[in-house]
């Protein structure tokens, strides 16, 4: 064999061994086509497109999917880029986040930013979204956003899903009874975080990590409750989601605002429920007419 030969298959090796992200590829591929599709069809064919039947989109509150849709501006602008993702081991739950930018047509001054969440169920063959929302900011640094990723898992959990669901809804009940106990707030979420807890606190940039989450808790003087809706959980029992209603208070004197919530929870090695990314959304109700 000459030396040519054998370094051109020694490369093709090389190419044919998979890249460290490959797991997750197939769902940030939906990801990156429900942008097309968007940008292609519109805001209004292009989520129809893609939406589960039991679909549910944080606009603030959870919203029926099509109604959700139907009450979006038709001439509205969105484009989005997944910057992590995460899948469970049985392959049939996923999730992505990452920055987006929002405005009117033909308006571009109105720009508005924030980052996304996106749920999406493998139905058969077909990802579907599941849950959606956005949490708004304020325009950030011109700071590229890194790609990463959660790192492959393997199912270590009984496939028993309704008793994985039944004990994912435990974890998010405990969680919602520390939160809403004054002073506790900021430990209870601590003390369920994962390493790379992602936190989205109304109208601000998200942060990465239970220290800073813990920080950025701390400083925040607004009171919030949660009221679960809904939840699902992957085949292996090892990631899962709880969406529902959220109330907001700036303060004692402010009125309250409305919203709704998405947590993403995922299983650690010794088997606790762990939470992955919390992202709350609320507005302030609208002012009466005079």
């Amino acid at each position: 064999m000459s030396v040519r030969l054998a370094l051109a298959l020694a490369l093709l090796g090389g190419c044919a061994e998979k890249l460290p992200e490959a797991h997750v590829m197939p769902l940030v591929g939906e990801e990156k086509a429900f942008v097309r599709d968007v940008a292609e069809l519109g805001i209004h064919k292009g989520f129809a497109a893609r939406v589960a039947l039991d679909a549910v989109l944080l606009r603030p509150a959870p919203t029926p999917a099509a109604a959700a849709i139907a009450a979006t501006p038709p001439d509205a602008v969105l484009t989005w880029e997944p910057t992590f993702a995460e899948i469970a081991a049985s392959g049939d739950l996923g999730w992505t986040t990452g920055p987006y930018q929002a405005h009117r047509a033909g308006d571009p001054a109105t720009i508005g930013h924030g980052h996304y969440v996106s749920v999406w169920r493998k139905d058969g063959a077909q990802w579907r979204l599941v849950v959606d929302g956005g949490s708004p900011h304020p325009p950030p640094l011109d700071l590229p956003d890194r790609f990463t990723y959660a790192a492959p898992r393997t199912s270590s959990v009984s496939a028993d899903q309704d008793a994985e669901l039944k004990s994912l809804r435990a974890a998010e009940d405990a969680l919602v009874a520390g939160l809403t106990t004054p002073g506790r707030g900021a430990q209870a979420l601590v003390e369920v975080a994962a390493p790379d807890l992602r936190y989205h606190p109304p109208g601000s940039f998200p942060v990465t990590g239970p220290g800073a989450v813990q920080t950025a808790l701390l400083a925040r003087a607004d009171a919030l409750t949660y009221a679960p809706r809904g939840a699902g959980v992957s085949a292996a029992g090892d990631l899962g989601y709880v969406y529902g209603d959220a109330t907001r208070q700036a303060s004692p004197q402010a009125p309250p605002e409305q919203g709704g919530y998405l947590r993403i929870w995922r299983r650690a090695a010794d088997g606790r429920w762990q939470l992955a990314l919390d992202l709350t959304l609320t507005e302030p109700a609208p002012k009466a007419m005079p």
